[in-house]
Order: structure tokens, then C-alpha cells, then sequence
């Protein structure tokens, strides 16, 4: 506990320095406490995924660990002249001795995340024909590569196609359409996806509301481990509401939010019937 109080109260002290905010890089630390979750109601009909009925800040009692979760997130975002990379990392567990032993909801020490690299077709030609193109509504096309990494599980791959849309109303809107390539099932599936933010003021106070979702339309079909269930259709989606609380103390503003996320999930890890409904507190910081 010492160490999680010393780690969270050096995070808040360098994030309030008036450092110049530099764009792209960011830390996300999460937290379900789990106060609604009971043991003793607990539905769990595989002996894998364990739902706590009618818990709203619990994560599924699953081989990541238990209801109550910790997890911290880095990412990283580039624009380059012909596209874009997007880096994130998600670690469960991050303040955990890796020689405890000690069995707690964070132990299983896990990571999820991946590498996403997009290329413009469009700003090519451009470049080409020294003048912009104008597609009305659609901003920019983008040839999408993305390498996902799963602990326990291994590497999957994702090829497809951004769109970048025009939204005045918002800082950004985009959506992918993609081929989700897993070695561990027979097929393969079609996922769409879509993100976006919007910057927004109550009276003197700066906010950001932001989400993501993922679906996967059909599912990939067998899985190649002998007694595994298949792998069947899912949706996500994590909206965050974030208050920036630099300014407040005369930092950059810009820099250091706190906020909630809600994270919502139907056939968790393409597992059928299986859905995760969790609050979560945030803290986030801006490199």
C-alpha cells in the first residue's frame, strides 16, 4: 500500500510542474474498486469468467485477476507525413511484486495492447499532384496495420482501412473497418469500430468526453485448441468523462485529468453470453 500511496502522489507532483505540455504521450491510471460485487453472488456457469450479479464497478472474476482491478495504461500517438502510429499498453496489476506470491485480485500481473501503423494513400497524392483533394465528409482514407499483444495468449493481427471524418462538433471522429486475424480460431472476422472527443466548458471548468467502441460482426468461427469454445461475435465500448484539474492549481492546463471510465462488454474475450460492466475511477497525465 505504501508503495501504491508513494507512486500515485509522485504522479500528481510532476504533472502539476509548469512543464510545457508535449502531445502525444500519455499515462492512464485506472481503478475498480469493486464495493458492489459479492463473493457469495457470483454467476459462473464455465468455471473460467465469474460475473458479480448486478455489480456496476466490478471487472469479471477472470484469469486477469479479480473484481477489483488496477490497471495503467501508456500510449503514444505520432502523426508522420503520410499517416499515423498509435501506441498503447494496458498492465494489470502494475504495483505487484512479481515474487509475492501473494494471491490478490491484481496478481496475475497481465498486459494488453498493441502497435498501430496507417498510411494515407490520399496524402500521397497529394504530395504527387501539389494540390489537396476533396472528398466532401471524409476528411482522409488510411491503409490500417495494427499488431495486438495479449498475455497468456500471443500476437494478433488486424488489417484494414481509417476513416477520418469531418466533424466540426468535435476535436476528432474516426472509424475503422477491419479483418481481425487471431491464429487462435479457424477464421477470421469483420470488425468496425469508431472513435471520437469532444472538448467541452461548464461555467470556468475544462471537460473531455471521449469514447471508443469495437464490434466484431460475425465471429471467428473454431478455435484450434482441442475443447475451446469458439470464437463469436462481441461488442466493447469505454466512454470517459475527464476533468482537467491543472489549471485549477496554476499548472498547464491540459495536462492532468481525473475522471471515470465506464467500460461495457458483450462476449468478453469472444467468450458467448459472457459481459463485463465496470466503473472505473482515472487519473490521466499528459507527458
Amino acid at each position: 500500500m505504501t508503495r501504491k500511496l508513494l507512486f500515485l502522489a509522485t504522479l500528481i507532483s510532476v504533472s502539476m510542474l509548469p512543464l510545457n505540455a508535449h502531445a502525444g504521450v500519455w499515462f492512464e491510471l485506472l481503478h475498480a474498486p469493486c464495493w458492489t460485487g459479492d463473493e457469495n453472488d457470483i454467476k459462473q456457469d464455465n468455471g473460467v469468467i465469474g460475473r458479480y450479479s448486478g455489480a456496476i464497478d466490478c471487472f469479471n472474476k477472470d484469469f486477469n485477476g479479480g473484481g477489483s482491478r488496477t490497471i495503467l495504461s501508456i500510449k503514444a500517438f505520432q502523426a508522420w507525413e503520410y499517416g499515423t502510429m498509435f501506441l498503447y499498453y494496458d498492465i494489470t496489476g502494475p504495483f505487484n511484486s512479481a515474487v509475492s506470491g501473494d494471491a490478490s485480485d491484481n496478481e496475475r500481473g497481465g498486459f494488453f495492447g498493441g502497435i498501430t501503423l496507417t498510411v494515407s494513400p490520399k496524402k500521397i497524392g497529394e504530395k504527387f499532384a501539389g494540390r489537396e483533394f476533396d472528398w466532401g465528409p471524409i476528411a482522409d482514407v488510411q491503409l490500417k496495420y495494427e499488431a495486438e499483444h495479449v498475455s497468456k495468449i500471443g500476437m494478433l493481427n488486424y488489417y484494414g482501412l481509417q476513416w477520418d471524418l469531418k466533424a466540426p462538433f468535435l476535436d476528432f471522429l474516426s472509424v475503422t473497418t477491419v479483418i481481425r486475424d487471431d491464429y487462435v480460431f479457424k477464421g477470421i472476422d469483420f470488425q468496425v469500430g469508431a472513435a471520437f472527443q469532444k472538448s467541452f466548458s461548464l461555467a470556468n471548468q475544462d471537460l473531455i468526453f471521449a469514447a471508443f467502441l469495437q464490434a466484431g460482426l460475425f465471429g471467428e468461427g473454431d478455435s484450434k485448441v482441442e475443447g475451446s469454445p469458439p470464437g463469436n461475435q462481441f461488442f466493447i465500448t469505454q466512454p470517459q468523462l475527464l476533468w482537467d484539474v491543472a489549471k485549477n492549481f496554476g499548472a498547464t492546463p491540459g495536462k492532468f485529468y481525473l475522471g471515470l471510465e465506464w467500460q461495457v462488454a458483450y462476449n468478453r474475450y469472444l467468450i458467448e453470453d459472457k459481459t463485463e460492466n465496470v466503473l472505473q475511477g482515472m487519473i490521466r497525465w499528459n507527458i
